[in-house]
């Protein structure tokens, strides 16, 4: 019977102590919940730059050609250039560190011009001579492929508009001696080009640049030709299809913007 009683009382005990235990922890504070928080899309980069940069170019023609070579017997011997320097500048904007657009603007001084044909009814021939040289306006894209320890190649592609202007144009005939030269005279083209180069950072807000460049100028037109004598001949020489491989360094400088495509760092929400 004693020992009935202890049972009872350590069972009574132990009841009341759970009871107890419960009722405090039914005065605590719940714990917190974590909730996932979005992870924030990358911050654009939106970096504005200057850059200027200088040139050489190695320029070709298809053809060549006015309204008397057309109409007869003629074979085209020569239709080189010699080489020219150009000098641009442009502006753009560094949308990510990936992909960049700028516009630039840039003159491409005279290169000269060496045709020669021959008549093959006449049996004679004509030796062609004069200088190029045009305004080059772009919009351009480009494609940066990723940085390793500070160099960045590119790709990029560019529309736009070439004034291209010929002036002091003279046709000689060999055989004959007999001179005519050209009026000056420019023409308006549309214009693109594709772009292949790598650049390197010299620091923060400075990077050098080097490229290839292929450039579609569209044709050149010369203005009337005349001789000696005042007569004239209605028919200009066109250069056709005119093209360019152009090779340039440069510098660009960041003006400056927002940070580069980090992702910012968000405070985890407890509730």
């Amino acid at each position: 019977m004693k020992n009935f009683r202890k049972a009872i009382v350590v069972t009574a005990a132990l009841m009341m102590g759970q009871s107890a235990t419960a009722s405090a922890a039914d005065l605590l504070p719940p714990p917190p919940v974590m909730e996932p928080v979005p992870i924030p899309e990358p911050v654009a980069v939106r970096d504005i730059y200057l850059r200027g940069y200088i040139g050489m170019t190695e320029q070709e023609a298809d053809n060549f050609t006015n309204d008397i070579i057309a109409a007869g017997n003629f074979t085209i011997y020569n239709k080189e250039f010699d080489s020219s320097p150009f000098i641009g500048f442009g502006v753009g904007i560094k949308h990510s560190d990936r992909f960049r657009f700028d516009g630039t603007g840039e003159f491409r001084g005279k290169a000269t011009f060496h045709g020669l044909d021959r008549n093959n009814t006449a049996s004679t021939s004509n030796d062609y001579k004069g200088v190029k040289s045009e305004w080059l306006f772009l919009a351009n894209a480009y494609w940066d492929l990723g940085t390793h320890r500070g160099f960045t190649p590119y790709v990029g592609a560019g529309i736009g508009a070439a004034e291209v202007t010929l002036d002091n144009f003279t046709d000689t005939n060999e055989n004959t001696g007999g001179i005519h030269w050209a009026e000056k005279n420019s023409e308006w083209n549309f214009a693109w080009a594709l772009h292949a180069g790598f650049s390197y950072d010299i620091s923060q807000d400075l990077t050098f640049d080097m490229g290839y460049r292929y450039t579609y100028l569209g044709d050149g037109k010369t203005g009337t030709f005349r001789t000696y004598d005042a007569t004239t001949s209605p028919s200009p020489l066109i250069l056709e299809d005119l093209t360019s491989h152009d090779v340039h360094i440069g510098l660009r400088w960041a003006l400056g913007g927002d940070d580069c495509c980090a992702s910012e760092v968000m405070p985890i929400a407890y509730k």
